[in-house]
């Protein structure tokens, strides 16, 4: 028992000493990059590894995370007619809203 509770702490130890730099790129660099992890299917710092010679891993399932206050959960749930409390209910109208505002972009006019 132990040897196991001292093997999780040492790979905790060694998560701990990873050191994690911020870059500030130029606003074009930084639109190509963020275009092109999009293109690739990856997250835009997985592109700057990519660049330099690291290795980085394939999203698997690619997503956006929203926060909302309780004013815009509140604003949801009046826009979509909802329970404010019903939040799944809320999630699906938001990704079917967002779905449909970039199909309708595809379709010709």
């Amino acid at each position: 028992m132990s040897s196991k509770v001292n093997n999780k702490w040492s790979k905790e130890k060694s998560i701990l000493r990873k050191l994690q730099m911020h870059f500030t790129f130029q606003q074009d660099t930084l639109r190509k990059i963020r275009y092109d992890a999009a293109d690739a299917s990856i997250v835009p710092s997985d592109i700057v590894r990519k660049i330099i010679g690291l290795p980085y891993v394939k999203v698997q399932r690619p997503r956006i995370g929203l926060s909302f206050n309780q004013a815009e959960l509140a604003q949801l749930a009046k826009h979509y007619e909802l329970d404010m409390a019903d939040e799944t209910a809320i999630k699906c109208k938001v990704l079917e809203e967002v779905n449909h505002h970039y199909q309708s972009k595809e379709q010709p006019r």
